[in-house]
């Protein structure tokens, strides 16, 4: 069930702002978002951002990029930068999509983070997995590099599975990780059965 203290819609440019803030304030700055880069992605498609307001305010964000498989390997084993991998977005109804996740965050300093980290997952899973009808995309993959503790348990406790390292821009070690589409369905619909378990009980 949603938390009625936070809303999860797609980004807008007016979001932007907001969105580099909290960045500057949890990311190391070689991880920043390039202003332009942000505008021109969204105005392709709002829906590659997905940003967690309460009362009005930004509390996070995630994004996902479509890409073709060759591109959506080369950035996740980081022999391509992000920036070279978003000239090959594709839309995400195109006949076959690997999904890159951009990022995840949300402001840790908040006492609710949990909350608003719970919203934006289960977003994901309603937006890009579970969407009924036309309008589900033809994901075949969901992939993501990390450099945080706090990423990989996020990735590792949703079941992604490890498929090694590479040294990042900064010298930071990242781990990339992927899943594809049957197995995040079967994920949603596992823990599905168990909120509705939880409440019979």
């Amino acid at each position: 069930m949603d938390d009625p203290a936070c809303t999860v819609t797609s980004a807008r440019i007016e979001d932007i702002p907001s969105m580099l803030e909290i960045e500057k304030r949890h990311f190391d700055i070689c991880w920043c978002s390039r202003e332009e880069v942000l505008q021109r992605l969204i105005k392709k498609d709002p829906r590659m951002f997905r940003v967690c307001k309460s009362g009005g305010v930004l509390k996070g964000y995630y994004g996902v990029i479509p890409l073709s498989y060759v591109v959506w390997r080369k950035v996740i084993k980081g022999e391509i930068t992000e920036d070279e991998a978003m000239g090959y977005v594709l839309p995400f109804h195109a006949p076959e999509v690997y999904l890159y996740i951009y990022s995840v965050i949300v402001d840790i300093s908040d006492k609710r983070r949990k909350v608003f980290t719970r919203a934006l997952v289960r977003d994901f899973a309603r937006e890009y997995i579970m969407r009924p009808g036309y309008k589900r995309s033809n994901i075949k993959y969901v992939g993501a590099f990390t450099v945080s503790e706090g990423g990989r348990r996020l990735l590792e406790r949703s079941d992604f599975i490890f498929k090694g390292s590479f040294r990042a821009v900064n010298g930071t070690q990242a781990r990339s990780y992927i899943i594809n589409q049957e197995s995040l369905i079967r994920q949603v619909e596992r823990s599905k059965q168990q909120c509705s378990q939880k409440r019979i009980a």
